[in-house]
């Protein structure tokens, strides 16, 4: 792929995305808050797969130090994405239940994650050790899964898209789908940024 042609490509999924999105089916009870709805899901597992990602990443990269840049380049995207998803997650839970419940646990775990994940990477960039990155890395991803695993829920739905119909669950696994897309190429761009300069 040629890296100055790469942004335009990058553009054309994300018109594909908000495309999607706008013709994503709603249902009854949030209406067009759902398609909020459906873009916080995105991203949420987007950032989830690039945090599972940042792990692999990171367990390689302690036998690979040509890989340390690679992880910090999916840290950063990640990041991007979890803190989209927790701006968007907020936007809905205003717009649907008329506020946004700061003991939801879900929304506990997604500030925790959010901080933990800036610490990191601000951590990450500025140590000089390569093996320190890469623990900081793995470390970074265990603690995701840890807390998203142990997290309680009060007013999150327990699995919204599970029990809708099937064209809802359609959009969301092709909007998550065009979601991951995104990031891949993200990832990708800021690799081939970086080797430019």
């Amino acid at each position: 792929m040629n890296p100055k042609k790469f942004p335009i490509g990058l553009i054309i999924t994300i018109f594909i995305g908000i495309t999607l999105i706008y013709f994503s089916p709603l249902d009854s009870q949030l209406g067009p808050v759902l398609k909020l709805v459906y873009l916080h899901g995105a991203l949420i597992f987007t950032g989830l797969f690039l945090f599972a990602a940042v792990g692999f990443v990171g367990i390689a990269s302690l036998l690979r130090n040509s890989l340390k840049d690679l992880l910090l380049d999916i840290e950063r995207t990640a990041i991007v994405f979890w803190l989209s998803a927790a701006i968007v997650g907020n936007i809905a839970s205003e717009l649907a239940w008329g506020g946004i419940y700061w003991n939801e646990p879900r929304l506990k775990v997604i500030i925790i994650i959010s901080l933990i994940s800036l610490s990191v990477y601000f951590l990450s960039t500025a140590s000089g050790n390569d093996k320190i990155k890469s623990i900081l890395g793995i470390a970074l991803s265990s603690i995701v899964f840890l807390l998203i695993l142990s997290a309680g829920k009060i007013m999150h739905p327990v699995n919204p898209f599970g029990a809708s119909d099937s064209s809802i669950r359609f959009f969301f696994g092709i909007i998550t789908f065009v979601s991951l897309i995104i990031s891949i190429q993200i990832v990708h761009w800021l690799s081939q940024k970086r080797k430019e300069t």
